[in-house]
């Protein structure tokens, strides 16, 4: 099992941090995740992914910042179609908690959760998730770009 690994939506999302090992995603692979998101600037090696017989996406965002509109709309768009085909997928960054944490909001918010609601919601699954300011105010400006459309 990948570090810091939790069920956020099961069977559809899950979330972790950094894998160490191929062994990692040979397991989330085995617990039905079929698509790996990526948040980290490194993401895992290929060829773990593909010996796992997985899918990859890669968003990077730099450590402690908080994803932009436009990479905040890829990782919700790589989740809704993930889903949508039927396959699980698992988010993760270096920890698993800022970045992550974030992706995972913004998916409860899309859902219909306020911001407030969906940070609170995420945090109490994954202790410490959503760890600055700038990532809370993404996720608040998903709402209001949520809101407005």
């Amino acid at each position: 099992m990948p570090p810091g690994f939790t069920w956020v939506d099961r069977p559809r999302l899950a979330a972790h941090a950094m894998p160490g090992s191929a062994a990692d995603l040979t397991w989330l692979r085995q617990s039905g995740i079929e698509v790996l998101l990526s948040l980290s600037e490194s993401p895992p090696p290929r060829h773990w992914v593909n010996e796992a017989g997985m899918m990859a996406v890669h968003v990077p965002v730099p450590d402690m910042t908080a994803p932009t509109d436009r990479q905040i709309d890829l990782c919700l768009d790589t989740i809704t179609r993930a889903v949508d085909s039927g396959m699980g997928v698992s988010v993760h960054c270096t920890a698993g908690k800022g970045r992550t944490g974030t992706v995972l909001a913004a998916y409860f918010v899309a859902q219909g959760l306020t911001a407030d609601a969906a940070i609170r919601k995420v945090r109490t699954l994954r202790p410490g998730s959503v760890e600055t300011a700038a990532q809370e105010r993404a996720v608040e400006e998903l709402e209001e770009r949520l809101r407005k459309a």
